[in-house]
């Protein structure tokens, strides 16, 4: 009976703590306060626009949110504008994509999202209403706001693309409003602009567009808007079951398939908002109550809960009260509070499911094997082995106590039918059958033996494994490698200090984590100091010819912390090393003894590139684990990721821990129990969202900070960026604000015309360049889902750098016109120096000429003279050079250099010549006799005179004069 009892009670508590479990959120929450960039912790409300954005209305004013950063608009960022609104307490969407706003004093403005422009409404309503004040805005439902005036005028407003505002007349309440407490004496339904409109005395408005009921009257209409604003307060969920608001105390339920009833009422009073209801299905029922208190319904078992009494609330209050609660078309859901801040909601699909075992936390899953009757052996850190079935049931427990086996690392079944267990702690344990042993399985231990070498090397055994000869190896976390040997039934083993002698010296290679062989085989071993590989083929241990790569080239893969080997069904080798990813042995180069490793493009966007389980799905889908979700790798190089937004839950999967369920299942050992998935059935929660550029810098300064503003518009918008040339230094922040899950959006970017490749980004969201030279350049960002590559978007925007003036083009024609000019000039001016040289040039030979022949003229003249002069003193005996120098009135010196100058002789050189040449003539034309000749001649002797003639002549006179006769 105790025993009875006992189980009752555990089965209560089960059914209690599943309970809890489902009365959970099953969302990840996130709070934004002024500590994440929130202006300010009291927010009116908040939208979704139709780009992806989100905005909330603060204390302090309009704020965007593009996934990561709040950006509020005010000051600097808005151009040319009104002044920015604060108290924002209800925001709407025109067709248009800008956003109305009302204030909590009653105020209404315009964003022109674009232009980056407020505009206050204020004359646009004089024409329709005497109170300007506008008490509240809807959307119409087509693209249209509807305004509510103080004086109970429902207008209808949008704006244009020209950046003006149009307001129509709907209900002019006028002759029905009381003008002391302006409250309506009944509710208006007034037909007007092709539109039936409504104004309730409880301010509920509503605008139809009459094309689809043109028969209807205003009775009908009337009727129409009754029913409408009876049923105003009145929900249905997703399983047609009502929830009703009765006053504002209480909401009724009631199924009416069941004809259940339940009735919640109201922790707090005094209304402050409109109520809402959300619907999130499975995650339950969502309500926000006039007085603010947020409600969480279990859609099972209708428990309410405040929402600040829910564990995934911790850091909010029980008595925190709301303003708006609202849900996108993605499920996600927002609070927005009057002293808190903003929460974030984020449900989480339930594609996961964890076997929790009988384990504390600190335990956790190691070995598994499933065997072919389906039964899964499961070993764990407190040394106990579990038998499961495949569906996670537990059927049997080896228990350490009784069994002694130890914490199972790995287990191992081979050829012969043998389950080897590898423990940390106990060595090797070998499981045999035996029905008549308790569990239906008798254990061996063979552990390390100090005083026997033969024995293993270490007790802490991470793995067996089997070769294709049907060598056992054996891998210790404590001394290295074993090779099993197997001679008369006694089982013995080789390693470093027994038969290898080539192991690897100095400590290294030691710890010996996993093991494969690949097709042509080598086998390769990985180990905390790095990869260690060696061929197969060898007939005794000595001769084992081990490589270890920490002094080759070889990718420092090689010489990392490997945490998984894997062999898939293409006999492809996949290597998990720490903080190396996921990368692939594609070759091994026998000459130089390397592997050749190929990392895989993906390992960039993982966070830490830590990878601490692999497994293989039936599809040949390799799946990966580790603390922040699964990783999928397909065959054809698709890739997927799989987080907390996935519905992954708070674990961190176990090394080298994993296994393909035969019912389709991927088991994945994890310190809180076994985390199990169908993969063909996980789908993510991306969503695909257009890609922004929503921030920019230029010199360290926002764009809009310059006094000459670099941008007139807003920059998530502009399509172009016009630089100047000392603006070359700019940075570009992007996002792509509609992602449901942002830690999955990866980025890359290039700047067309400069960048030469490809930026990888991962989640970084920035891009920084410095000295771009002068250009037109596009700048290029994509943004795509680490899980579905088919979910990316990407976004354009030209950006000119202006050169500086002196180097543009109109600069450019300006120095060529001038260069022109200049060379005009230049050859005018080097033809007229040109003609002037040749001027000149023929002045001077001119002058030369006159002067040469005046001298020429001089020169004769002064001959002439010099030689009637000698003539006339031809016989005088006193002729001397004085005499001569006298009679051409000239000094001696004088006379003596021009002589010398003209004659090339002295003068009396010059005198004796002429003396001489006189003789030859009359020796000619006389036949004078030789003295005779002499005197006639100015000689006063006639052997001097027969001197000098022989020396002048080559003959004496005598022989001249008989010559010339001879020759007559």
């Amino acid at each position: 009976m105790k025993r009875l009892y006992a189980i009752l009670l555990i089965l209560m508590s089960l059914m209690g703590v599943e309970t809890s479990a489902q009365s959970r959120l099953n969302a990840l929450v996130n709070h934004y306060t002024v500590d994440q960039g929130l202006p300010n912790n009291i927010v009116n409300c908040s939208l979704k626009t139709k780009d992806g954005f989100e905005w909330f209305g603060t204390w302090y004013g309009l704020t965007r949110f593009d996934g990561f950063t709040f950006r509020t608009l005010s000051g600097p960022f808005i151009l040319a504008s009104d002044p920015s609104p604060r108290k924002i307490e209800t925001m709407v969407e025109d067709a248009n994509g800008n956003l109305w706003m009302k204030t909590m004093d009653w105020k209404l403005s315009v964003l022109f999202k674009e232009q980056a422009r407020f505009k206050d409404v204020f004359d646009e309503l004089k024409p329709y209403s005497r109170n300007l004040q506008v008490i509240k805005i809807q959307a119409d439902g087509y693209g249209h706001v509807l305004l509510l005036t103080k004086d109970k005028n429902l207008l209808l407003a949008s704006t244009e693309r020209n950046g003006k505002v149009s307001i129509r007349l709907l209900v002019n309440s006028r002759t029905f409003i009381n003008r002391y407490n302006f409250r309506l004496s009944h509710p208006v339904v007034q037909i007007r602009n092709g539109r039936a409109s409504y104004v309730g005395t409880d301010y509920q408005i509503y605008s139809v567009e009459t094309k689809d009921k043109q028969n209807y009257g205003l009775s009908d209409w009337q009727a129409y808007f009754k029913q409408k604003a009876d049923r105003a307060y009145t929900f249905i969920d997703k399983t047609h079951c009502e929830w009703k608001v009765t006053g504002d105390s209480s909401l009724e339920y009631y199924n009416p398939k069941t004809g259940q009833r339940k009735s919640f009422q109201f922790a707090f009073e005094r209304k402050i908002t409109e109520p809402s209801f959300c619907d999130t299905g499975s995650n339950g029922i969502y309500y926000l109550t006039p007085a603010g208190e947020a409600i969480h319904i279990d859609p099972v078992t209708l428990q309410a809960d405040n929402i600040g009494t829910l564990p995934e609330m911790a850091d909010a209050h029980q008595d925190t009260r709301y303003f708006s609660m609202r849900m996108n078309s993605d499920g996600t859901l927002w609070l927005t509070s009057t002293s808190s801040g903003v929460y974030r909601f984020s449900f989480l699909p339930r594609q996961f499911r964890l076997i929790t075992l009988p384990i504390q936390d600190s335990d956790g899953i190691r070995g598994m094997y499933q065997f072919a009757n389906g039964n899964v052996w499961v070993g764990s850190r407190n040394k106990n082995l579990y038998v499961l079935s495949p569906d996670g049931k537990m059927k049997h427990t080896f228990d350490y106590a009784r069994y002694g086996i130890g914490s199972v690392y790995h287990i191992m079944v081979d050829h012969k039918g043998r389950i080897w267990l590898s423990t940390k702690g106990d060595g090797l344990v070998l499981a045999t059958r035996d029905n008549t042993s308790a569990g239906g399985f008798r254990f061996t231990h063979f552990r390390h033996k100090a005083t026997d070498l033969s024995t293993l090397s270490g007790n802490d055994v991470y793995m067996t494994y089997e070769d294709r000869q049907h060598r056992v190896w054996v891998g210790t976390l404590d001394g290295g490698l074993n090779l099993m040997s197997e001679q008369g039934g006694k089982i013995s083993f080789y390693h470093k200090y027994h038969g290898m002698q080539q192991y690897p010296g100095f400590g290294l290679y030691m710890e010996v984590r996993n093991m494969v062989e690949d097709n042509h085989g080598r086998i390769w071993v990985g180990t905390i100091d790095g990869l260690m590989s060696f061929p197969s083929h060898f007939v005794q241990p000595s001769q084992i010819a081990f490589e270890t790569y920490k002094k080759s080239n070889v990718s420092s893969l090689a010489n990392s912390d490997i945490y998984a080997l894997h062999k898939d069904r293409d006999g492809q080798i996949w290597v998990c090393a720490f903080g190396g990813g996921l990368n692939r042995i594609v070759g091994y180069d026998a000459i130089n003894h390397r592997p050749q490793f190929r990392e895989l493009a993906f390992n960039r966007n993982m966070r830490g590139k830590v990878i601490s389980t692999l497994q293989e799905d039936g599809t040949g889908t390799l799946w990966m684990g580790n603390d922040h979700g699964v990783l999928s790798y397909h065959r054809n190089g698709q890739i997927a990721t799989f987080d907390s937004y996935d519905g992954f839950p708070d674990v961190e999967t176990e090394e080298a821990s994993s296994l393909y369920n035969c019912n389709g299942e991927i088991w994945m050992g994890c310190r809180k129990g076994i985390l199990a998935f169908q993969p063909a059935q996980l789908k993510s929660s991306d969503t695909s969202s257009p890609v922004y550029i929503v921030g920019a810098t230029v010199n360290n300064q926002g764009v809009y900070s310059f006094k000459r503003p670099i941008i007139n518009k807003s920059i998530v918008y502009a399509d172009t960026l016009i630089l100047h040339h000392d603006q070359s230094m700019f940075t570009l922040e992007f996002a792509a604000p509609g992602c449901r899950n942002q830690s999955h959006v990866v980025y890359r970017y290039l700047l067309e015309g400069y960048d030469a490749d490809w930026h990888y980004s991962s989640t970084n969201r920035i891009a920084s360049y410095t000295h771009v030279p002068p250009g037109d350049y596009s700048f290029i960002v994509e943004a795509s889902s680490a899980s579905n590559p088919a979910i990316a978007s990407s976004r354009k925007v030209t950006i000119i750098i202006l050169p500086p003036w002196w180097a543009t083009w109109w600069a450019r024609a300006i120095y060529a016109l001038l260069i022109v000019i200049i060379l005009y000039f230049a050859v005018r001016y080097a033809r007229y120096q040109l003609k002037l040289k040749n001027d000149i040039y023929i002045q001077s030979r001119i002058a030369a000429f006159k002067k040469s022949f005046y001298m020429e003229q001089q020169d004769l003249q002064f001959l002439e003279h010099a030689k009637k002069v000698v003539e006339q003193n031809l016989t005088n005996a006193d002729f001397d050079i004085d005499l001569f120098a006298e009679q051409m009135r000239m000094s001696h010196s004088a006379f003596f250099k021009r002589i010398k100058q003209l004659t090339g002789s002295s003068p009396s050189d010059y005198i004796k010549e002429f003396k001489l040449t006189h003789a030859l003539e009359l020796l000619k034309s006389t036949s004078l006799s030789v003295g005779d000749v002499a005197y006639k001649s100015g000689f006063s002797d006639a052997g001097y005179f027969g001197k000098c003639f022989r020396k002048k002549y080559g003959m004496s006179p005598r022989e001249f004069q008989r010559s010339q006769n001879e020759g007559k």
